[in-house]
C-alpha cells in the first residue's frame, strides 16, 4: 500500500517509513504538492494510487462522499486524531510512525474507497 501524508504531518514520518521499505510521500516535502487544495490533493492521491493520511476529517469526509456518490473510487483515507498524534508532544512523530508501520505491516482494510481511523500502535 502506498501512502500520501497530508501537509500537517512531518516529512520525517515519510522518511522513516521509506527507510523501512514503504512507499510514502509527504506533501510537506514536495514543493509541487505543498499548499494544494484538498480537492487537488485527493485527485493526486487517486491518480497515484496512494491512500491519504490526514487529520482533516471535515473536508475530506465531504470530498470522499462526493466522489463515491459520483461512482468514483479512491485508494483510501487514513484519518488521524490530533489528540492521539499531537504534533506538539514529545511522542510525535514516533507514535505516528509506529502506528502507520503497524497498519502497513497488516492492513486492516483493502480494496477501494475505505476510510480508517488510525489508532496508536
Amino acid at each position: 500500500m502506498k501512502l500520501l501524508l497530508d501537509e500537517m504531518h512531518a516529512p520525517s514520518v515519510a522518511a522513516a517509513l521509506l527507510d523501512a521499505g514503504h512507499d510514502v510521500v509527504a506533501v510537506a516535502a514536495d514543493p509541487s504538492l505543498r499548499g494544494c487544495s484538498d480537492t487537488s490533493l485527493l485527485q493526486y492521491a487517486m491518480e497515484s494510487g496512494r491512500a491519504l493520511v490526514t487529520e482533516n476529517v471535515g473536508d475530506f469526509s465531504v470530498l470522499v462522499k462526493r466522489h463515491v456518490a459520483a461512482g468514483e473510487s479512491h485508494p483510501g483515507i487514513i484519518l488521524t486524531n490530533p489528540a492521539r498524534f499531537n504534533r506538539a508532544s514529545l511522542a510525535y512523530p514516533g507514535n505516528l510512525i509506529a502506528a502507520l508501520a503497524a497498519f502497513l505491516a497488516d492492513p486492516p482494510v483493502g480494496g477501494d474507497s475505505w476510510t480508517w481511523w488510525l489508532q496508536r500502535a
